[in-house]
């Protein structure tokens, strides 16, 4: 190969990389940097209620947090309260994957602005988590749904 190919060769090698690396963001000089994803078991950990997002945008906010609780036991186990209501179940946490299964809840009538129907309703189909800022978002397969809980010591 003679210098001007292989030179040809470098600069088109440098360029694919280059490329491949993509342009990076810059606000006021700085790089902005990507959020880092929490890694956090479940396990040991108690978490109420901020508020649940429902398809359609609507947002429900428990009148008092304490009522709506998961309590994340050891082997699995879940227990827990929604408002006038007992839950217990089994969770299963894979990397982002979140389960509750079997799940089930006592079936006492709430007052009137309960969130117990929703909460239980969602609880059942989640199928993802994330942790960001501390607290803990759930997702179902259902568009719109996102259940945010922060942690309770």
């Amino acid at each position: 190969m003679n210098s001007t190919k292989f030179h040809t060769f470098i600069l088109a090698s440098l360029l694919l990389v280059v490329a491949a690396c993509g342009p990076t963001e810059q606000g006021q000089g700085e790089e902005e940097a990507a959020p880092i994803a929490e890694t956090v078991t479940l396990e040991g950990s108690n978490w109420q209620v901020v508020q649940l997002t429902v398809p359609g945008g609507f947002v429900f906010t428990p009148d008092d947090s304490s009522k709506y609780v998961l309590n994340f036991r050891s082997e699995n186990r879940l227990t827990g309260t929604s408002d006038c209501n007992r839950l217990t179940g089994t969770w299963h946490q894979e990397g982002t994957a979140l389960s509750f299964d079997p799940f089930s809840s006592t079936r006492s009538l709430c007052p009137p602005g309960s969130l117990h129907n929703n909460l239980v309703l969602y609880l059942r189909d989640v199928d993802t988590h994330e942790f960001r800022n501390g607290r803990l978002f759930m997702s179902t397969p259902t568009e719109g749904v996102e259940l945010e809980f922060e942690s309770r010591e």
